[in-house]
């Protein structure tokens, strides 16, 4: 009885093991952060990537972060206009307040791009912390 009760035991303790050891493994298949503005900013200083803006034409006139890319998520084809990003760099994505730049993050990943931040609060957040704009 005594020996049922061991194996019983130790069946449960490598079930529960194995269960953790899935969920880590599906956190670390996150491809999509959502970040604060100060940390994408620390981000994009110690990890170059792309800056993608995906803003009208129109916003992007009132101004934009240095070095952005605009691709207009509003536009047909966004991920064929993207292609040329190469898919293992970080790509740090915004829009006007972080709805649009969800969107496009969550295509990007389902077209294999590996690293991608989302800048929560998008282009509006950034001026209110007091960064850079460029016109």
């Amino acid at each position: 009885m005594k020996t049922l009760f061991t194996v019983l035991l130790s069946s449960l303790f490598f079930v529960a093991c194995g269960n953790a050891t899935s969920g880590e493994e599906n956190q670390g298949e996150k491809r999509i952060n959502d970040v604060e503005v100060e940390e994408i900013k620390s981000l994009m200083a110690s990890q170059p990537g792309i800056i993608l803006d995906v803003r009208t034409e129109a916003e992007v006139a009132e101004g934009y972060i240095e070095g952005a890319q605009n691709i207009d998520i509003t536009k047909g084809e966004f991920i064929k206009n993207a292609s040329s990003i190469d898919k293992d760099k970080p790509v740090y994505v915004y829009c006007k307040m972080g709805g649009r730049s969800a969107n496009a993050s969550e295509k990007l990943a389902k077209s294999g791009y590996t690293k991608i931040y989302n800048m929560m609060g998008g282009f509006e957040a950034w001026k209110a912390a007091g960064y850079p704009v460029a016109k």
